[in-house]
C-alpha cells in the first residue's frame, strides 16, 4: 500500500479529490486538521507507533467513507455532484470521517462527543433523504437542483385588490 504523508508542519491541500468518488470531496485534509489535533490524527491514522506525521492516505479513506454516506442520502433528492457545498454538509461529513478514524482503534473508547456528532449527522442526512429537511443550494444549472421538482402555474387573477376593496368585509 502506498502512503501519502505530508511533511511535518505542512498543512495538506485545502481541496483534494476523494479517492473513491473520483470527484471533489465534501471536506479537505485541512478541514480534518481544524477539527482534530494533529497529534490525535497521527494516533488515529498512522499504524506505525513511532510515526511523527499523520497518514494522509488513511485520512483520505475516512473522508471517502463520509462522502459515500452523504452521497447515498443526497442522491435521492439532489443531482450530484453539488455545485457548492453548504457549511452544514461539510460539518456532517467531517463528523462521519472523525468517527471512522476513531473506529480504526477498537482498543480505545470513542469519545461521546464524536459518537453524538456522527449520530446527529446521520439523522440530519436521513431527514434530507426523507424530505423533512432541505439544503440551501443555488440552482445555477450546474448541479444542486432538486430531482423531480414540481412547477405550479395559475391563471391571471380576475379580481384584483381594488375590486375586492369595494366590498366591506369584516
Amino acid at each position: 500500500a502506498t502512503r501519502s504523508i505530508c511533511a511535518p508542519g505542512r498543512v495538506p491541500s485545502s481541496r483534494s479529490p476523494s479517492p473513491k468518488r473520483g470527484a471533489m470531496s465534501y471536506t479537505a485534509d485541512s478541514d480534518v486538521l481544524s477539527l482534530i489535533a494533529e497529534r490525535v490524527i497521527i494516533q488515529l491514522s498512522a499504524d506505525d507507533p513511532l510515526a511523527g506525521v499523520p497518514d494522509w492516505a488513511v485520512v483520505a479513506e475516512a473522508r471517502a467513507y463520509a462522502d459515500a454516506q452523504v452521497d447515498a442520502r443526497l442522491r435521492q433528492r439532489y443531482a450530484l455532484p453539488l455545485a457548492s457545498v453548504p457549511r452544514e454538509l461539510k460539518d456532517w461529513a467531517l463528523a462521519l470521517a472523525r468517527r471512522w478514524l476513531y473506529e480504526r482503534r477498537p482498543d480505545q473508547d470513542i469519545p461521546a462527543a464524536v459518537l453524538d456528532a456522527a449520530k446527529e449527522a446521520l439523522a440530519s442526512l436521513d431527514a434530507i433523504r426523507d424530505g423533512k429537511l432541505s439544503l440551501d443550494i443555488p440552482d445555477d444549472g450546474t448541479g444542486g437542483e432538486t430531482v423531480g421538482s414540481l412547477a405550479v402555474g395559475a391563471p391571471v387573477r380576475v379580481y384584483d385588490a381594488t375590486w375586492l376593496a369595494r366590498y366591506d368585509l369584516p
